[in-house]
């Protein structure tokens, strides 16, 4: 495992833009950067990502997945790390919805983005901990959830620094080597839409649906359409289609 260092702050625009400034000005891999809040924060696909008091917002200096081999794994590895950490730290079993979203009671915990810098990536992690759900605007909330109610578990939720030492822990020993066969498998078996009719959307739109039917050995999604054609998806999202 990389020995890792964490800068504690508790507010930036970004840990994934101030991880970035460091990476290039010479900060080694293994350099970690949590905030307790982001005034800007960044989630997949361009989207802006709510972060108040409450979250664990975290990002990672990594070898490249090209350098380690991981390839379009590299988040997949990431999501089994999370879950893993949620598990031992909190005693919580989670699921993960493809590509990389952690789902607890059927909703959204955790969202991780990979941004390559230099020869280098950095790993954002951002998890609802004790986030209160009034913090999360209104459209989000059918969607979102958070791991602890502060009034209902007062007194049986781990101190955050302990969840974030797990967590870098599991992040550096997953995602800076090539693939572990039983994360990978974990990965697999975590899926909340295998079996599935799922929709495939890009760009925002719904292009497509059909039935998801195995995530291979890179972590791509194969979806069997409407037409009995076999789709595989290595980018993108998905939804379970609602009939």
């Amino acid at each position: 495992m990389i020995d890792y260092n964490i800068i504690e702050k508790e507010e930036l625009d970004s840990t994934n833009r101030y991880l970035e400034d460091l990476a290039k000005e010479g900060a080694p891999v293994g350099t970690v950067v949590w905030a307790h809040r982001q005034s800007a924060g960044r989630g997949r696909l361009g989207r802006s990502f709510q972060s108040t008091e409450g979250g664990i917002y975290i990002s990672f200096l990594l070898p490249s997945p090209m350098q380690s081999q991981i390839g379009f794994s590299f988040t997949a590895m990431a999501a089994v790390a999370v879950k893993r950490t949620i598990s031992t730290v909190c005693n919580k079993e989670c699921a993960i919805k493809w590509v990389n979203d952690i789902i607890y009671n059927g909703k959204k915990v955790c969202g991780i983005l990979a941004q390559g810098v230099l020869d280098k990536a950095v790993l954002g992690i951002g998890i609802n901990y004790t986030t209160p759900m009034e913090a999360f605007s209104e459209e989000l909330r059918d969607i979102v959830t958070s791991l602890y109610t502060k009034t209902k578990d007062e007194q049986t939720i781990p101190p955050m620094r302990a969840f974030v030492e797990e967590l870098c822990k599991n992040i550096y020993t997953l995602c800076a080597s090539s693939i572990d066969e039983s994360a990978l498998k974990e990965y697999k078996s975590s899926s909340t839409i295998l079996g599935k009719t799922v929709n495939i959307i890009k760009a925002g739109q719904i292009v497509g649906f059909g039935v998801a039917t195995e995530i291979d050995d890179e972590c791509h999604l194969h979806v069997l359409d409407e037409n009995n054609k076999k789709i595989v998806l290595s980018t993108g999202e998905v939804s379970i289609r609602i009939k």
